[in-house]
């Protein structure tokens, strides 16, 4: 409302009336969510670089983009694979990628028939279950592959053939676990706290058990053994930790365990969670625990309530606590690191052998995300690619740009609900655009949330890409030519009324073949533009 001065006879000089004027719309640009998905944040303070939901959809710095797809790449019959066993040879040629399935262990390094009737080879049968630990370790006599179930005699493989480990000194089909420190395999027993060690340089031979009785307060078992550094790995003080299934955590350091070894402290942290429960992360160690995945320099000199603050997870922390209450006894937890995605992949068995779901963790910014539509049982990086094991006996190869053999990658995204720079007016919000970057001509659902409302409806999604053209394949001046990337700013036309409002975008891209690799899909957001007009502050 504004007042306008109307000139009359009166020497009183000019009357003033109030007449309504039309208001004006304001415009607003929002990054896209590159923080990545927050679980913490009040939704009335959230900052606007992150997301209340980001499914399939990966956050890069400065702009998030739609995860990529999968494709077959090795067949071992119908039930889960439940191990990926990678093999480190001298050179590349050497390497080995295995898959552990029901009573078998399988060759599928070069296996890449996508056909549902082509079997892998078979390298070992008649095995009692395929939930392999394993290390790869290097000896006077080659590098080795060393494996165990916790039910059959250990196995390893030089890079020709399998041979079972000859062990002595206890119970061989007892091992379940395994580690390697200071040039000796260390060997986690089932049901049992105290340890073993092999002799130096070896991958058999006598077994020597570790007492760990009166260490622990407790109780419990020995879960899992984990390696880890103060100094990068560059010097001496390098420690081994051994941490039972109630959360304590022992750690010791020194070269010879039947001479030098000197107890550093016995630590309290959350649970572990599953036999794949550690995973080194550069020079540290990365626990997954009832508290979320906490590095094991920060749990061991932060009280137990506080750990929380200190976790890897800290983003997604109410989610990744509700999921560890929810499905901690399912088989299937595991932490990968993935440097070629600048990643951290954890597995989260919601239902054992038929759903899985990933929390994925941008390596490099630290935002977080949930990829939804790969059902892992187990994951592996071999030569720099990325593999999981599916429910059905499939190996598939992960992050191919432009595949997903299973069907249409769904994505979800609803940015931080935002107050357009004053929060107390009301607001009419009339028109929103998406900035985009694609490889094709990608339409994708826009829909705007106001004042905490997540059920935002969006617009039909369709999905119009260029067609294969590929040389020599191609009808001269009758096919299409593939398109470059390039941006879309489309606007759209949105209804809402409120004192904030968050965008969202929801779509899916359809599964593509192995002949349509040359045009894969490509789809980045990288920020909004939005339009409201002001109203009265309430």
């Amino acid at each position: 409302m504004v007042r306008r001065a109307i000139m009359g006879a009166s020497a009183r000089g000019p009357m003033y009336q109030v007449r309504p004027v039309q208001g004006t719309a304001r415009g607003k640009s929002i990054p896209a969510p590159a923080g990545g998905w927050d679980a913490v944040s009040p939704l009335a303070a959230m900052p606007e670089t992150n997301a209340v939901t980001l499914e399939n959809m990966f956050p890069q710095p400065g702009y998030v983009e739609i995860r990529k797809g999968h494709k077959r790449h090795g067949m071992l019959g119908t039930a889960a694979i439940e191990s990926l066993l990678p093999y480190h040879g001298l050179t590349s040629s050497d390497d080995r990628l295995f898959a552990a399935c029901s009573t078998v262990i399988s060759n599928v390094t070069a296996f890449t028939s996508a056909t549902a009737s082509s079997t892998a080879s078979v390298s070992l049968s008649g095995l009692t279950n395929a939930r392999w630990q394993h290390i790869n370790f290097s000896t006077t006599g080659g590098n080795f592959l060393w494996v165990c179930n916790g039910a059959d005699t250990p196995r390893h493989y030089n890079g020709t053939v399998w041979a079972t480990a000859s062990l002595t000194g206890i119970t061989s089909t007892e091992v379940i676990n395994v580690a390697a420190y200071k040039e000796r395999i260390w060997v986690v027993r089932s049901g049992n706290i105290s340890p073993a060690y092999l002799n130096l340089d070896s991958v058999q031979g006598t077994a020597t058990p570790f007492d760990l009785t009166g260490v622990f307060n407790k109780g419990g078992f020995l879960q899992a053994i984990g390696t880890w550094s103060i100094d990068g790995g560059q010097g001496p003080e390098d420690y081994i930790a051994f941490i039972t299934s109630r959360g304590e955590v022992a750690i010791y350091t020194g070269t010879n365990p039947g001479t030098n070894f000197a107890l550093r402290g016995v630590y309290e942290m959350g649970a572990p969670i599953g036999r794949r429960c550690v995973r080194k992360v550069g020079a540290d160690l990365a626990v997954i625990s009832i508290d979320g995945v906490l590095p094991l320099s920060k749990a061991l000199i932060t009280d137990r309530a506080a750990a929380s603050l200190q976790s890897i997870t800290r983003m997604i922390q109410p989610v990744m606590n509700q999921s560890a209450r929810d499905y901690q006894t399912n088989f299937g937890w595991e932490l990968i690191s993935y440097p070629r995605g600048t990643r951290a992949i954890l597995n989260v068995p919601v239902q054992e052998g038929a759903n899985q779901e990933q929390y994925v963790m941008n390596t490099v910014t630290g935002a977080w995300c949930r990829f939804k539509g790969e059902p892992a049982n187990c994951w592996a990086v071999f030569q720099d690619r990325l593999f999981y094991g599916a429910n059905n006996g499939i190996v598939k190869e992960a992050d191919c740009q432009g595949f997903d053999d299973d069907g249409a990658i769904e994505f979800d995204m609803i940015t931080a609900f935002n107050y357009m720079d004053v929060r107390g007016r009301l607001k009419q919000f009339t028109q929103c655009r998406a900035l985009l970057t694609s490889d094709g001509q990608v339409r994708p659902g826009l829909g705007l949330a106001v004042d905490f409302d997540t059920n935002a409806l969006v617009g039909p999604t369709s999905f119009e890409q260029s067609p294969d053209s590929l040389w020599d394949v191609v009808v001269w001046d009758q096919d299409t030519w593939p398109v470059d990337r390039r941006v879309i700013t489309d606007w759209t036309t949105v209804e809402g009324v409120g004192y904030c409002a968050a965008i969202r975008v929801q779509g899916s891209i359809e599964a593509e073949t192995d002949a349509m690799e040359s045009n894969s899909l490509f789809l980045a957001v990288n920020g909004f533009d939005i339009l409201c007009v002001d109203g009265a502050f309430i």
